[in-house]
């Protein structure tokens, strides 16, 4: 497995990339400060992830949208990104993303993989 971090910079370009490339891969999306865990979003169909740029001069965030259809997406916003971690394994498939905000949260990001094509029954872990 190899890390790497995503410049500030770049966010926008990775994440329209990313989206494309990972859009309906289950997510399961945590927040974790001072030892306490959040479970924000969980088992649902990634549809994107952007960076959102206020008009008014405030903070950019981040905004995971996941989710069935557009009538049942869930949206996790992640207020004042600081730095951002992908974790993938050699091959190229994503595990994780962690954003690091600059009030001390981290938000985890982790990919699951497809469930299409598993037998009745099978479950993952």
């Amino acid at each position: 497995m190899q890390t790497r971090e995503i410049p500030h910079g770049e966010w926008q370009l990775f994440f329209d990339d990313f989206g494309q490339r990972h859009r309906g891969m289950h997510v399961n999306v945590e927040t974790i400060a001072e030892g306490d865990v959040r479970s924000e979003l969980r088992d649902a169909p990634l549809v994107g992830i952007v960076v959102a740029k206020p008009k008014t001069g405030g903070e950019d965030w981040i905004e995971v949208i996941a989710g069935d259809s557009p009538d049942a997406c869930a949206t996790h916003a992640i207020p004042k990104p600081a730095h951002m971690w992908l974790a993938e394994e050699e091959n190229g498939r994503a595990v994780a993303l962690q954003i690091e905000s600059t009030d001390g949260w981290a938000t985890m990001i982790r990919f699951e993989p497809p469930r299409e094509g598993l037998p009745p029954g099978f479950m993952l872990c």
